[in-house]
């Protein structure tokens, strides 16, 4: 008798052939119960048939795949799945499966939650940031050498980025974002010969972690995911080099954004209690209130109302505690915005309610009653909110002429963001019961989304 290498099993024959083991039945993978679990990327229905069919226990599982025997128990259980690509792989490859391609949603998975770590882990101060693997656009380099940093050049930086954060506000992304690139091309160009130790390095450092902020906010606005992520990841490690913590926590409110809007509500949140805690850190109230109300929207897609309840007034609270005087990044967060944001949240949560219709649409009108048209996106997204709770409750006429408006809106913005908003929209219309003019919105927004 000797011992299995690979699981630890007592067998007469073994094999030490790298993530092979003889304890795994012959033409285990073969079967179409295996095939199709795999086919599936189904852990745990693997481990039961495996279980089933062989001598191996939860711990042997466990050694071959590098899981806990918690983790595999709860795999048999069906208490859990394994989501996680990088786990999941080595799962497969540790029980000799065939090779099997993940999922674009399960690589994606895998992307957010190695972002979230890495958020997580500069958040902390838990990793050593390098600034001279930090990398800009790569784009020509103007003819005229940079080859001294001054107050003015900053200012200069500073100025154009407030400018472009304006167009990204009331045109889109799609508008700014190849200016945007050049302009950080050019901050990275100053980068490079700025002493960074001195009081113009260190503003300097500031203006670039604001440009890769907005970069990647633009970025996610119109479609350009890993390239926004990218943007975001490299702002959150400059913002937190400076020690900035209201940069900290306004970068993580966009990581946050940009996974509840592609449906990744449970990442999104970490990223938001991440920036709750920066927030607090950094004294500046605004920047409190903005972390709870978007937190207060992850709670109510989650289905948590008492949460979502909870945190939603901690940023009225804060809000009302806010000085005027803000940094650039969180200057926009104004009382309209807060008013859309309270009308979201209600309108996201739980089961039909007519208080929170009532919140929904009073804080929604006020928000696009104070919008002008320098907030020309925030205002298609209120307006679509809004259009979607009247025809959800009853109010289709209302629901529709509202509908039109911020169709019209999504037309003229350069936002992938705004069109996807219209989603929820296009939907209430195309199911409400009487056919008519709600069809008709319902067909001119699958005509935008489809151009």
């Amino acid at each position: 008798m000797s011992i299995c290498t690979n699981c630890g099993i007592e067998r007469s024959s073994v094999s030490n052939a790298k993530n092979r083991c003889r304890c795994i039945p012959k033409g285990f993978w073969d079967s179409p119960g295996a095939q199709e679990a795999a086919g599936r990327l189904d852990a745990g229905s693997l481990v039961r048939l495996l279980r089933s069919r062989s001598d191996l226990s939860q711990e042997a599982i466990g050694r071959l795949t590098g899981l806990s025997q918690s983790m595999v128990s709860q795999l048999e259980s069906g208490r859990r799945d394994l989501k996680d690509v990088v786990k999941l792989r080595r799962f497969l490859n540790g029980l000799g499966a065939p090779s099997v391609t993940a999922t674009p949603e399960q690589r994606e998975t895998a992307e957010s939650t190695r972002l979230l770590a890495h958020a997580a882990q500069v958040t902390m101060g838990a990793i050593d940031i390098d600034p001279t693997r930090w990398k800009g656009p790569k784009l020509p380099e103007a003819p005229l050498a940079v080859r001294r940093v001054t107050g003015t050049d900053i200012d200069h930086v500073e100025t154009v980025t407030e400018a472009l954060r304006a167009a990204d506000y009331q045109l889109g992304g799609g508008a700014c974002l190849d200016a945007i690139m050049a302009h950080l091309a050019y901050a990275h160009r100053l980068l490079r010969v700025a002493k960074p130790v001195n009081r113009c390095g260190l503003q300097l450092h500031r203006a670039v972690a604001d440009l890769h902020n907005l970069a990647g906010w633009a970025s996610f606005d119109v479609g350009h995911y890993r390239v926004a992520a990218e943007h975001l990841s490299l702002a959150l490690e400059q913002a937190q080099y400076i020690e900035e913590p209201s940069l900290v926590a306004n970068v993580l409110y966009r990581m946050g954004r940009l996974h509840l809007h592609r449906g990744h509500t449970v990442q999104s949140l970490r990223f938001l209690q991440l920036g709750q805690i920066a927030a607090q850190d950094s004294g500046c109230e605004r920047t409190v209130a903005l972390m709870c109300a978007n937190a207060a929207w992850a709670y109510a897609v989650l289905g948590d109302s008492k949460r979502s309840m909870e945190s939603l007034a901690r940023a009225h609270d804060a809000f009302a505690r806010a000085e005027n005087v803000a940094t650039p990044w969180v200057r926009f967060f104004h009382e309209a915005d807060l008013d859309a944001l309270t009308g979201v949240v209600n309108a996201a949560l739980p089961g039909p309610s007519p208080r929170a219709y009532t919140v929904t649409t009073e804080s929604l009108y006020r928000a696009v009653d104070a919008r002008s048209p320098a907030m020309g996106r925030s205002q298609a997204f209120e307006l679509t909110t809004l259009a979607t709770a009247h025809i959800l409750n009853g109010d289709p006429d209302q629901g529709v002429r509202i509908g039109h408006q911020a169709v019209t809106l999504a037309r003229q913005v350069r936002s992938v963001r705004v069109i996807d908003r219209l989603a929820p929209l296009q939907q209430a219309a195309r199911n409400y019961r009487s056919r008519g003019e709600t069809a008709e919105l319902a067909a001119e927004i699958a005509t935008l989304r489809s151009s």
